[in-house]
């Protein structure tokens, strides 16, 4: 009896979903019809998404266009390769495609879609605007200057004294996670990662390779955001290590949220503002505003700062570093400027930034090759028309970057590591030549964020130190262990000895 149920019910499944995918197929079929390769029954396209994704659309668009229809189970998918769609798009419709897909598998780990993500409308209006009064603007980032310069002092005076105990290589994703944790969690939660007399200890490494494997970036999907039917399956799957996850996630930012509501905070709203940091800000906001400022809010806010504004600048600085062993010439420019701007009696600070241009071309041409191939996906939340074709409502939308990125005629010798091509172009507004950071409403709010810490740490590390290669780098290397040798310049031995 129960196997005959469990055949009753498949059968059904299976009936339902060849009906959904009829449905959606009819909706496609209109007079100008959206290029699309054959697809398979049930998966539709998920066969062709091989990795490099990015390279793999590239291949696609090079047969079918720049523009055109993938078919991902029971979504529909639309990819745009070319500036001038992708300008046309986010021109005409970026308000229709300000939403992010509602995947069922992130329905519990985003604390029911009430985080940074969360679908587009009055209540993501409010905490965007809240991110860019209290946390990006340029008085907070300001305010928040001596925190960076602070944490970063601490680790190139770590670099320093390792190296009077003889030159030792440093692995440098894990250095600049312990930088960027201590950073981050400053900022969020007024306090440290890691102390620095334990920055080499085995305690350290472990707590950090905890840290960096509970806030990496979740970019995979389960198999039941695109095939309802194996939901149930999904769940053991990659559905169920989120959710793991996230229950560790949201274990470590309710111990800080609990930790500073039961502390004694500044009696003064302007002290909050100007001294507390972002959880301290928004549990006073939580006592005007508790149906807004839930303790789900505020935690769903944290982990997106943890997880973006740490993987994600560790990874361009690594491959940043990994272009600048590759090509000393660059290194070389890039440190005439900084002794020139800065000089070698103290070592730079935020406020010279604006003054390294060649250092903000290095990072630029960095994210240009080495970091996002494909914006994560939108979804539209009406019927539009994009370059003469009709897209129906709840079509993903994927912005294949790394197309325009390395479009010939975009960029001259897009495959080069060039930086000194950004010294000639000029940014047009609404323009789509650069999209590391997104487009659009749903462009990153943390971007002038991520650029002051990645200038301010590549900037110092290449001041105060000669780098030498300890194994072969592979240019733009993430994943992999990049290892420097990191020797003190004569010229700032004194400087640095007074750290």
């Amino acid at each position: 009896m129960d196997f005959d149920l469990l055949y009753l019910v498949l059968l059904g499944s299976v009936l339902l979903i060849f009906y959904k995918l009829t449905a959606q197929k009819k909706k496609f079929q209109h007079k100008n019809q959206l290029p699309s390769p054959p697809s398979l029954p049930i998966i539709g396209h998920f066969h062709l998404l091989k990795q490099p994704l990015g390279q793999t659309l590239t291949n696609l668009s090079a047969k079918y266009g720049p523009i055109y229809f993938l078919r991902l189970g029971s979504r529909p998918a639309l990819v745009l390769s070319d500036r001038s769609v992708i300008e046309e798009c986010f021109s005409k419709n970026d308000i229709v495609f300000s939403n992010r897909p509602l995947l069922p598998s992130r329905k519990f780990t985003s604390y029911n879609f009430v985080t940074i993500s969360a679908p587009y409308g009055n209540f993501w209006r409010n905490l965007r605007r809240f991110t860019a009064l209290e946390i990006f603007s340029a008085k907070r980032l300001q305010m928040s200057s001596n925190v960076r310069a602070e944490e970063l002092r601490i680790m190139i005076k770590h670099l320093f004294e390792r190296s009077l105990k003889g030159a030792k290589e440093v692995d440098v994703r894990a250095f600049l996670y312990v930088l960027d944790f201590n950073i981050i969690m400053r900022m969020v939660a007024g306090n440290r990662c890691i102390e620095k007399e334990k920055i080499d200890t085995d305690e350290a490494k472990a707590k950090m390779d905890e840290l960096t494997r509970i806030f990496r970036p979740d970019i995979t999907s389960a198999l039941g955001d695109y095939f309802p039917f194996l939901r149930w399956l999904s769940y053991f799957g990659v559905e169920r290590k989120l959710v793991k996850l996230h229950k560790k996630r949201d274990a470590f930012t309710q111990r800080l949220v609990d930790a500073h509501r039961n502390s004694k905070k500044p009696s003064s709203v302007d002290d909050i503002e100007i001294k507390g940091a972002v959880v301290d800000v928004m549990l006073k906001l939580q006592e005007s505003e508790p149906e807004f400022y839930t303790d789900n809010v505020i935690k769903g806010f944290m982990q997106a700062m943890l997880m973006a504004g740490t993987h994600t600048t560790v990874m361009t600085m690594t491959s940043a570093i990994s272009e600048l062993i590759s090509h000393p010439e660059v290194l070389k420019k890039a440190r005439e400027e900084i002794d020139n701007v800065v000089g070698q009696s103290r070592i730079l600070n935020d406020a010279d930034l604006p003054k390294l241009a060649y250092l903000h071309c290095i990072l630029n041409e960095t994210l240009r090759l080495n970091f996002l191939s494909v914006l994560p996906p939108r979804e539209s939340s009406e019927d539009c028309n994009i370059a003469g074709y009709h897209i129906p409502q709840g079509t993903q939308l994927l912005v294949n970057i790394s197309a325009v990125h390395t479009d010939p005629d975009v960029y001259s010798e897009p495959k080069m590591f060039k930086p000194e091509r950004f010294q000639d172009i000029t940014e047009e507004k609404g323009g789509c030549k650069f999209m590391s950071f997104g487009v659009g409403r749903r462009i990153c709010p943390g971007a002038s964020l991520a650029m002051r810490v990645m200038e301010l740490s590549l900037g110092t590390l290449i001041q105060c130190f000669e780098w030498e290669n300890a194994e072969d780098v592979s240019v733009g290397a993430t994943e992999t262990p990049v290892k420097i040798i990191f020797r003190p310049r004569e010229e700032l031995v004194k400087v640095l000895d007074q750290l």
